[in-house]
């Protein structure tokens, strides 16, 4: 999967820095950081990259899966930089179409088809003793189309966090929290911290940070470790209705619950957020301030599942590239043809190509400009916590997932 770089927003005198996509596969995150601005404004930068180059080499790996490796990976590298004490916590958001088949171990009812045709030529590997790769191979594309027959479209949203940034998906007008609150305070966490050496004094970790889970802090890293608590949730377009991130200046002073009241009849994503901030200054919130609300369009996503719009393709991702589909740079080069027939150049051959030239440089400047992510260096990891899976009829207000 191919993620769009992130666009900034607009400054802000806080410690906090956001990243969003707006495309139909979509990157949301928001970042808080402690003990400067360092670590945050490293990961908004980075982060998405980084996932990006997993996925690309792992396009079978469930996501989950994918976005701990991610967060590890990210942890490692900020510890090599300079800036020791300097942390964030985050939230990540990765909403995607996938074609699905039914699955009765999920506990969403149904896996990815990707995954879901390589555990199944695994167990047909192992029943049958295959051996050679001919023989798996042959296995594989034998799977594959049975699979096929049986899927469905659907629109996942995959998350993972640490610390205490929080997100919360609007479902029927019911706030149901996607992730977790890794602090001092929290019982589970207390006794991780505490088995791996560490106190919890005033509910902070060796009586200094606030929170359980970050990435950076180097100076706390045998305490404070990287590993995200995740949640794969498949959107219902009937009921679910918007996303909100934010970081804890909003949640120590908002229920879940009370956030989505408050904007739930506001349509304009903007205007939403705002009214959220400007209900915890109005709380007197004294923590970082950012909040990001994403609307889930529920035509759209109908009409994508009823195959009724063409679906844009992604390179590299197997589960959204469809017959039929177009990569967003193939949509860039038609709208430009299209504007140049607009605008008469069609009669004039020279001048059409010269304006085609100037699209296309314009395109590879707009790539070049993107800062290129750190080396990606991913170290398998036996003990990496358990995936939390929710289900799509069932996501308790505060899930209680392993955080090991």
């Amino acid at each position: 999967m191919v993620l769009v770089p992130p666009r900034e927003a607009p400054p802000q005198s806080s410690e906090d820095s956001s990243s969003v996509v707006e495309t139909d596969n979509g990157y949301f995150a928001i970042f808080d950081g402690h003990a400067g601005t360092f670590a945050a404004e490293w990961c908004g930068k980075k982060l998405h990259l980084i996932l990006e180059e997993v996925m690309r080499k792992s396009p079978t790996t469930p996501v989950p899966e994918l976005l701990d490796q991610t967060f590890t990976s990210v942890d490692q590298q900020l510890e090599k930089l300079p800036v020791k004490n300097s942390g964030c916590t985050a939230v990540t958001a990765v909403l995607r179409w996938e074609d699905r088949v039914p699955n009765s171990q999920s506990a969403t009812g149904s896996s990815a088809l990707g995954p879901a045709a390589v555990a199944a030529t695994k167990a047909d590997t192992n029943s049958e003793n295959i051996e050679t790769p001919t023989q798996a191979t042959a296995g594989a594309s034998g799977v594959l189309p049975k699979l096929q027959d049986k899927a469905s479209r659907q629109r996942v949203l995959y998350t993972a966090n640490v610390g205490d940034a929080r997100i919360v998906l609007c479902r029927n007008g019911k706030a149901l929290r996607l992730s977790y609150d890794h602090k001092g305070s929290d019982e589970n966490e207390g006794r991780r911290v505490a088995n791996a050496g560490g106190l919890i004094l005033n509910n902070r970790v060796n009586g200094v940070l606030a929170v359980t889970r970050a990435l950076g802090d180097a100076y706390l890293k045998d305490l404070v470790t990287g590993h995200p608590y995740t949640t794969e949730t498949v959107i219902q377009p009937d009921a679910d209705e918007f996303i909100i991130l934010a970081c804890d200046g909003l949640w120590d002073v908002c229920s879940d619950q009370e956030s989505v009241d408050l904007i739930r009849n506001v349509q304009d994503a903007q205007h939403a957020s705002k009214i959220l901030v400007d209900h915890a200054l109005a709380r007197f919130s004294t923590d970082n301030l950012s909040c990001m609300v994403i609307r889930l369009d529920s035509n759209r996503v109908k009409d994508l599942i009823n195959n009724n719009t063409e679906l844009i393709g992604v390179d590299g991702d197997p589960h959204t590239k469809v017959a039929g589909g177009v990569s967003e740079a193939d949509k860039i080069v038609e709208k430009a043809q299209k504007d140049i027939v607009s605008s008469g150049l069609a009669d004039n051959p020279a001048a059409a190509e010269k304006a085609n030239e100037e699209t296309l440089q314009r395109m590879a400047s707009s790539n070049h400009k993107q800062e290129p992510g750190p080396e990606v260096s991913i170290k398998e990891n036996n003990d990496l916590p358990s995936v939390d899976i929710l289900s799509p009829n069932r996501i308790p207000d505060n899930p209680s997932g392993s955080t090991q």
